[in-house]
């Protein structure tokens, strides 16, 4: 990869790490570990350019020499310090595990890229460009949003559901608990209810609803007998309640549907049997804990209500 590569790379993460999604930056990623045609430079061998060379080193050594220990480089009145620079290395070895922080290279890349965006924000900052309402307002979000998250982290870190109030809830809900229902069904759909009425007499006396739908219903599953297949879900509203009501072999009532009037029979019903305590356990957890959270932070907002002033004037809503 060439120096102009990887710096590019570098201030890429630098500025977008905060903006963009783990995937993306790793797909940049993967473009710039493809090789590169290596680029050389014209180097002078005349003693002048040799004594130049080592004039910028000594210059540099002395930069150095001139922070204190733990600064790795200053800009101005920032600075930032060894302890501060590998923190940004950690943030970046978590969104691009394939990263190498501990290469020289990108370390010494990383840094002068740091260097260069501080530039950027001195320019700006002289510039007026960090009194902008629009700049100080997304500042003035961001840091609200750290410091929501900071002290909702605080109340609920030591919060989680116990298997047993996971089993207890069970216990409670174990009816609402169970496979997901399906249903084969079957329907005759007609135009009139008085005709629908006619039909659902005739299935009561012992008629064949497969015949009676093909010779009678104006749906599209007439010619296969009204069968609708395997559903589930009600495919509209007004069928919800009734299956609900319905087992194998029953026969609904006529009921209004989108399309006219319907009688629908259950060919099989599957599902709806309870599902074992261990076969979900952790997604009870899991959501008893989330709960438990959201009731503590609730309570912490309760309780700061009483401390401090709230006023609204909800009328400026309408």
């Amino acid at each position: 990869m060439s120096k102009n590569k990887v710096s590019f790379f570098i201030i890429f993460l630098v500025f977008s790490l905060t903006f963009l999604g783990c995937d993306q930056i790793s797909a940049v990623f993967e473009y710039f570990k493809k090789p590169q045609k290596q680029e050389t430079a014209a180097v002078s061998s005349t003693p002048f350019a040799n004594a130049q060379e080592e004039v910028k080193v000594e210059k540099k050594e002395e930069k150095k020499a001139s922070l204190p220990a733990n600064v790795l480089a200053k800009v101005g009145s920032w600075t930032i310090t060894l302890e501060e620079f590998n923190q940004r290395l950690s943030a970046l070895k978590e969104a691009i595990p394939d990263l190498d922080v501990n290469d020289p290279e990108t370390k010494k890349l990383m840094l002068e890229e740091l260097v260069r965006q501080q530039l950027l924000v001195w320019d700006a900052e002289r510039k007026g460009v960090a009194q902008q309402k629009d700049i100080l307002d997304a500042i003035d979000e961001f840091r609200r949003t750290l410091l929501v998250q900071e002290v909702a982290k605080k109340i609920v870190e030591d919060l989680a559901a116990t298997e047993e109030e996971a089993k207890e809830f069970y216990e409670l809900n174990k009816d609402k608990i169970v496979e997901p229902p399906q249903w084969h069904l079957r329907e005759i759909v007609v135009d009139a209810q008085l005709k629908a009425n006619e039909l659902s007499v005739e299935i009561l006396k012992g008629g064949d609803f497969v015949e009676i739908a093909k010779q009678n219903s104006k749906s599209e599953t007439a010619a296969q007998g009204g069968d609708l297949g395997t559903v589930s879900e009600a495919p509209f509203p007004e069928m919800d309640s009734i299956l609900a009501s319905l087992n194998t072999g029953d026969v609904s009532s006529v009921f209004k549907c989108p399309d006219g009037y319907c009688i629908i029979k259950v060919e099989e019903k599957k599902g709806g049997s309870p599902i074992p305590f261990e076969d979900i356990k952790q997604e009870i957890i899991d959501d008893r804990t989330a709960f438990k959270q959201q009731q503590a932070i609730l309570e912490h907002i309760n309780k700061l209500e009483k401390e401090i002033k709230v006023e609204k004037n909800e009328s400026l809503l309408k």
